[in-house]
């Protein structure tokens, strides 16, 4: 990349270093996380349109399948997605961003390699309760009425992950929270979604990993 090239994707990353959130935190949130990337040289910026429906996912693949040593591969920021259809969207797509490789994933974990294994262990034996709050960062974009009628999930740009398989956009890595109906205990799951229609979302619940939203689900049926 020329010196004049690397600038113009330098600037791309302009939006992730906004003012101090009002929300403060102890953990990175996404927009830190994406910087973080960039200053260890584990990000790819593409500033320029990529179709997502066809071209996104499969330059990404190009590093798991081209013979790229597993500490080379990286994340990618695709700044100006578009589709099939020629629409343009106002939203960043990070791929690969939660764990192209080991360091990728260890960045975002903020711990060393060989603790994270027993962090997860602690963190599902002990679980922290939820906290109530009236003012959330989730909240500083919503959409409602005629304006989710008319977008709904199709203003989000997700991409298509297996061009000529896939019979959809998936969300590849939504969380979902859920409540048990009996016991209150919560339950936070990342599954993969397809997106069906505007304001409609189909879900494997993963049944053979810890069932929880599907244990809930149950129970809500009943």
């Amino acid at each position: 990349m020329d010196e004049r090239a690397a600038q113009h994707a330098l600037s791309a990353l302009e939006r992730y270093r906004g003012a101090p959130s009002k929300h403060p935190r102890s953990y990175a949130d996404l927009h830190e996380h994406v910087l973080a990337l960039a200053r260890a040289g584990l990000l790819i910026i593409v500033d320029e349109p990529i179709n997502k429906d066809t071209e996104m996912h499969p330059l990404v693949r190009w590093q798991y399948r081209g013979g790229i040593a597993e500490p080379d591969r990286k994340a990618f920021l695709f700044t100006q997605p578009t589709d099939s259809k020629g629409r343009r969207f106002g939203i960043s797509v990070l791929v690969a961003g939660l764990a192209a490789n080991r360091e990728v994933y260890r960045i975002g974990f903020g711990k060393p390699l060989d603790e994270i294994g027993q962090a997860w262990v602690k963190a599902i034996a002990d679980p922290i309760a939820p906290r109530l709050v009236t003012d959330a960062p989730c909240h500083d974009v919503v959409v409602t009425g005629a304006d989710l009628e008319r977008d709904g999930l199709d203003g989000l740009p997700v991409p298509i992950s297996s061009p000529g398989w896939d019979n959809a956009p998936y969300l590849s890595a939504g969380h979902y929270i859920t409540k048990d109906p009996d016991t209150g205990v919560q339950n936070v799951g990342n599954y993969r979604g397809q997106l069906k229609a505007p304001r409609r979302l189909g879900m494997n619940p993963s049944v053979e990993l810890r069932a929880g939203i599907f244990a809930h689900w149950q129970k809500c049926k009943a």
